[in-house]
This record gives C-alpha cells, structure tokens and sequence, in this order.
C-alpha cells in the first residue's frame, strides 16, 4: 500500500507537467496564428473603408498597430490525501499500519493557463504621415513598385497617372487628358495610356556627376595636387577628364551623386505605338534604335506626364466604387497590353478587357473577400479566381503605396489609443 501512496503522486506530476508544457505550447501558437489572421483583416479593412470613404468625398483616416505585447503562464497544483477511519486491529506494528475498512485515498490536480495579448493602435493623422500622402508620388516610388510581380504596368500606371499632356516645341497643349472616370473624354485617356504601356514606358536609374572643382588643364592639375588630393579622399569623389572650353583635353574633380530615377520610353516601341515623337532626353538609356532611324517625319513634342498622390489614388478607386453602384452602374475596365499583338484587332483587345477594380454594395451572401460597413451601408470585395478583375493587384499596390507613405516619425512613439 505503501508504495503505491509513493507512485501515484509522481505519477501525477509527471502526466501535469506534460499537459502543461502541451497546452501553453499549443495555446501560444493558436494565439499566435489568430493574431497574424486578425491583423491581416485589419489591414484590408482599413484600406477598404478609406476607399468606401473617398466614394462619398468623406475624409480619410488611417489607424496602425505598431507593436503588440503577449504574456502568458500556466500553473498546475497536485493534491493528495488520504482520508482514514481507523486502524485494524492487530496491525499496531511499529512504523506501519493497516487503514480500517472504507478507508480512501484521494487525488486532485488543478491546471491553469492564462494567456493574452494587449496591443497599441496609433492614428496617423498626423502632418509627418500626411504630408507624404498628400505629395505627388515621385518616380522613384513607380520604380519600387514596378518590382511587384503580381501587378501589370497596365494596373501600375491607371492607379499612379493622372494626366498625360503633350506640347509642341513652343509649349502649345496640343492634347491633354485626365485619368478622371467621371470626365467624358476618360475613354481618350485610357486610350493613350494604352498606347505608353505598349510604348514600354518604364522607370529607369540616371546616373549624375556634381562639378566639386572648375575644369583644369595639366599645369592646374600639378599646382592644387594637395588641394585635389583632399577633395578626392572623399567617397564616390574623383579626378575625371573633361573637355575644356577651349577644346582641349583637361580634367575636373567630380563626386558621383545617388542615382535618381526617372520615366522614359524605350524608343523603338514608342516609335511603333505613338503617333507623336518625344524628344531624344524623354527615351531611355537601354532604347537601341538611333533617332535618325526612327524619326519617320513625326512631330517631335513633349511629354508631360503628373503622377498622383497616394490620397488621389483612393479618390480614384472612390469614383469607380461610386459609379458602379450608381443608379446607370459602369465598371472600368483595362485592357493587358502585355498579350496583344501587333496585329490583334479592336475586338481581340476589347475581348481581353477586365474590370480593374469591383466594390459592392448589400449583403455578401458569404462571397466576400473582404466587407466593411459605413454608414449602415455593407461594402464587399467579392472572391474571384484571379481572371474575373484586376481587384487583388489593385489591393496589393495600394497597400505597398501606403507603407512607401509612412515616412519614419509618421507612426507616433506613444499610441494616441491603446486598447486592453
């Protein structure tokens, strides 16, 4: 009897100190995976609202949860006790004893596991974080977002453009056309932009060189040694050669700036798509074909082209959430210009032709990808296989726009709401 008073409690021990090591492990990770599902969803709905908000020219505002806190622990406690009505008679031996009948031994185990998770949720309206959403998108931002693999140019440049103009040689608009689905001549732009895609608009890194000194000739070179010395100890600094004013041959101290970028067009296929031709500058540095070669007797003009804000390109998606929930609904569309051809015909192209961005309104009947409600009003993202619309690039460059928008010191230190 003894020994099994001795066995049962290490027994116990043994089998809670494994159910409490399997339980915190298993609770921490279903936490852990819940958590990476809810702020997922927070994100999409954060995005959708403020688009449902621009629909109705209400303002935007944008929350961020910048860290999250967990703690957890699990206890456990064993009880154990006998419960003894008297002794036997006759067992009075010295150090032992035999219990009286109805006699127990009772067992208890208690185990505990606390877990949770407090996190902080920022608002971003604040001038750090709205000042870059509210500035003109810079072509380095098209180039960062060019490298996103699941978004065509087409889808890239209807949501970054919002005006392309053309000017002749003496600054005279010869044509200029709005990305603005509400305007009439919305279809022209859609039209050119077109035609850019296919001209191979791109964004391409230039390369610059700062003068540090003026252009000196030989004897200069070997009278200021020290002084170029010096200046050529800085990095990305160097005595280049340069041609004089003169005409000669001489050299100049120049530091190699970043790299900036720009937008151009690759020549030859701007050449095949445009009617116009833009000037030598406006082409890209990889184009192959020589201007002689691909002038064709065109008009050389210039090309303007004003990228959006971030804040306009959910004004944007507002307008196409408002006009295809309207009273006459009309869904834009876009065309791949990747997959048509040369020779691919008005119909062939209109053919290939999807939505570029759907919201509906009422209930989702459980085919919703996302929903949020505003003002009494459900708003969905309807699932689709990825054929149906461009809806999910449209989302995936939107959201990687707005984490280009928050600048460092745009998210606060201290929450401006911190949620238990």
């Amino acid at each position: 009897m003894q020994r099994l008073l001795r066995a049962v409690p290490l027994l116990l021990v043994s089998l809670l100190a494994g159910c409490g090591g399997l339980t915190n492990s298993t609770s921490f990770r279903e936490m852990s995976s819940a958590y990476r599902d809810v702020l997922e969803q927070y994100s999409n709905d954060n995005i959708l609202l403020n688009i449902v908000r621009s629909s109705q020219s209400m303002p935007v505002s944008f929350l961020d949860m910048p860290s999250v806190m967990g703690s957890g622990a699990v206890s456990n406690q064993v009880q154990f006790g006998p419960t003894i009505y008297g002794v036997a008679p006759g067992s009075s031996v010295a150090g032992f004893f035999t219990p009286a009948a109805q006699s127990s031994y009772a067992a208890g185990v208690t185990l505990g596991v606390n877990n949770s998770f407090n996190f902080t949720q920022s608002s971003l309206d604040n001038s750090s974080f709205m000042v870059s959403f509210l500035s003109d998108m810079k072509p380095s931002v098209i180039a960062s977002l060019s490298n996103s693999q699941l978004a065509t140019r087409d889808v890239l440049y209807s949501l970054a453009i919002e005006s392309v103009e053309v000017q002749d040689a003496k600054g005279v608009t010869l044509m200029k056309v709005v990305n603005d689905p509400y305007t009439p001549k919305f279809t022209d732009f859609q039209k050119t932009l077109f035609n850019l895609v296919r001209a191979g608009i791109t964004v391409e890194q230039v390369e610059k060189m700062m003068p540090i000194s003026a252009p000196m000739d030989a004897e200069a070179v070997n009278r200021n040694l020290q002084g170029i010395a010096t200046a050529t100890a800085v990095p990305m600094t160097g005595l280049m050669p340069v041609k004089l004013p003169g005409g000669g041959n001489g050299f100049q101290v120049m530091r190699m700036m970043p790299p900036e970028a720009r937008i151009c067009l690759q020549e030859k296929a701007a050449d095949d798509a445009l009617s116009f031709r833009v000037s030598s500058a406006a082409y890209c540095k990889s184009s192959s074909a020589s201007g002689a070669q691909a002038a064709g007797g065109k008009q050389e003009v210039t090309l303007i082209i004003k990228l959006r804000s971030v804040r306009n390109v959910f004004e944007f998606l507002g307008a196409l959430v408002n006009i295809q929930n309207s009273a006459e609904p009309r869904v834009v569309k876009i065309v791949d210009s990747s997959r048509v051809t040369a020779n691919s015909s008005m119909s062939e192209i209109m053919a290939q032709a999807k939505p570029l961005f759907l919201v509906k309104k009422g209930v989702d009947s459980g085919n919703a990808l996302m929903s949020v409600k505003y003002q009494g009003t459900n708003y969905y993202v309807p699932k689709d296989d990825g054929d149906a619309s461009y809806t999910n690039q449209v989302l995936v460059l939107l959201s990687q726009m707005l984490t280009l928008t928050k600048v460092p010191g745009s998210i606060p230190v201290s929450p401006a709401v911190l949620i238990k």
